[in-house]
């Protein structure tokens, strides 16, 4: 059961500090309103994924009064580049009025919430490969994640290939031991058909060796080029273009399955604790409308 966080104990006033959000020089400013400034540091350093990063955080939050637990939702609040923000008020007019509960006080507390807010809501997504155990960086893009992922895999891809490449060059051996013949009984024209057999078959030997050693595991496998034709014989040509066609559907199917297995990914979250978060006075940020 969560506890309301306890109102501060009352604190000498002190000077409120004051910056304002730089406007475009051809940007025509209405006014100013403010909003609550949050500057913090944060140190993440996850066990399991081996994130370790330190990370600035800039936040303009709605200056609102809460009651009991309630947080800023995250549509009342605003990522701030820090390097468009100026120290104290902005030189022209049209101040919203800053609400006469919001002093040093109510600031010291206002921190307490901006505490509690980093800590429900701020977190930094990776992704996961489960098969792989591997995490992405910090930064990392999901494309350039699943290509790394890619390249770990491309060693057990190439072991699960040549596993293929044994079994169709042993149906090419039976093909050649049936079709390939040491002596010829059959006189001159049986001599020539042999002879065409050879070159059929040497010629599928040599389209082996170019599918196998460029066959590449990418991210969209490449469909295979048409099958083996040929007019010599025509069972010849048909247990040729079978084993060609079994092959590449087998290097299709296989580079398939562990393109799936880089592109499986989790998004992993990680999220500071409360000895992770540095934070900065609250203040007060004059945004312009």
């Amino acid at each position: 059961m969560s506890q309301s966080t306890p109102a501060p104990k009352r604190v000498p006033d002190s000077p409120i500090r004051h910056f304002h959000l730089k406007a475009g020089s051809d940007a025509a400013v209405r006014g100013f309103v403010p909003f609550y400034y949050l500057e913090a540091k944060i140190d993440l350093a996850d066990v399991r994924s081996g994130l370790r990063e330190s990370l600035s955080v800039t936040r303009a939050l709605e200056i609102i009064q809460f009651e009991g637990d309630a947080l800023w939702t995250e549509d009342m609040v605003r990522t701030i580049d820090p390097a468009s923000v100026e120290s104290g008020l902005p030189a022209s007019a049209g101040l919203r009025p800053l609400p006469s509960y919001v002093d040093a006080t109510r600031l010291q507390w206002i921190e307490t919430q901006c505490l509690r807010y980093l800590l429900r809501h701020f977190e930094v997504r990776i992704y996961r490969n489960p098969y792989l155990r591997l995490y992405s960086l910090p930064g990392e893009s999901k494309d350039d994640f699943t290509l790394r992922c890619l390249e770990m895999l491309a060693r057990p891809f190439r072991s699960e290939l040549d596993r293929i490449r044994e079994l169709c060059d042993r149906k090419l051996e039976r093909v050649k031991l049936k079709y390939l013949k040491t002596e010829s009984a059959g006189g001159f024209s049986e001599e020539r058909v042999s002879a065409e057999a050879r070159n059929r078959i040497h010629e599928m030997a040599e389209r082996f060796e170019e599918l196998f050693v460029t066959a590449e595991l990418t991210a969209e496998p490449a469909g295979g080029a048409p099958m083996f034709s040929g007019t010599v014989d025509g069972t010849l040509e048909q247990r040729l273009a079978s084993i060609e066609g079994e092959a590449r559907e087998a290097i299709r199917r296989l580079a398939g399955e562990y393109t799936e297995m880089a592109g499986n990914l989790d998004e992993y979250l990680v999220r500071p604790s409360l000895k992770d978060i540095r934070l900065g006075r609250a203040s007060i940020l004059w945004m312009p409308l």
